[in-house]
């Protein structure tokens, strides 16, 4: 299965700020670039791992369009799964809320259909082109910027350097 396109990574922390980025969801991986044809900056590991993707509720203060993979690696014993680790959380956004259902089922069904090529779960919506996400994200982060737990409307946008 493969998926592209622009997605805001939400920091870890209220005090983590927010990245927008050019993302690749491929073969059980989900890479994080710096732009499109930028340099590789994160990758979110899914094979070999449990996963479970939420789509979060719409909340004041935060982005619209949220969802989250909490993915916990595991290794087999005698049939059974065992977590190697606590369940690390990434919550992403997404330009449009038919984009944020397309990048969750693509993430939440990958076992599934990863032998399917540019699957569509939902025939009557409408993508955006990588420029309008890019555009739609951007004014999202403008308005939402993350300062210190408080979001000031306004503040300047702060863009991943591509160098």
């Amino acid at each position: 299965m493969y998926r592209e396109g622009y997605l805001i990574k939400c920091g870890r922390s209220a005090y983590g700020p927010p990245r927008l980025l050019f993302c690749v969801f491929e073969n059980g991986v989900v890479k994080f670039y710096s732009d499109k044809g930028g340099r590789v900056v994160g990758e979110l590991e899914m094979a070999g791992h449990v996963t479970k993707v939420c789509v979060e509720k719409q909340m004041p203060g935060k982005f619209p369009y949220r969802f989250s993979v909490s993915a916990a690696q595991v290794v087999r014993v005698e049939g059974r799964r065992m977590k190697l680790s606590e369940p690390r959380v990434t919550e992403f956004a997404a330009p449009t809320n038919d984009l944020m259902k397309e990048w969750a089922n693509s993430l939440h069904l990958w076992r599934r259909m990863n032998w399917k090529e540019n699957v569509k779960f939902f025939d009557d919506s409408s993508e955006p082109s990588l420029a309008e996400e890019l555009g739609l994200l951007q004014v999202q982060m403008h308005s939402m910027k993350t300062v210190r737990g408080h979001f000031i409307p306004g503040a300047n946008l702060r863009k991943p350097s591509t160098a």
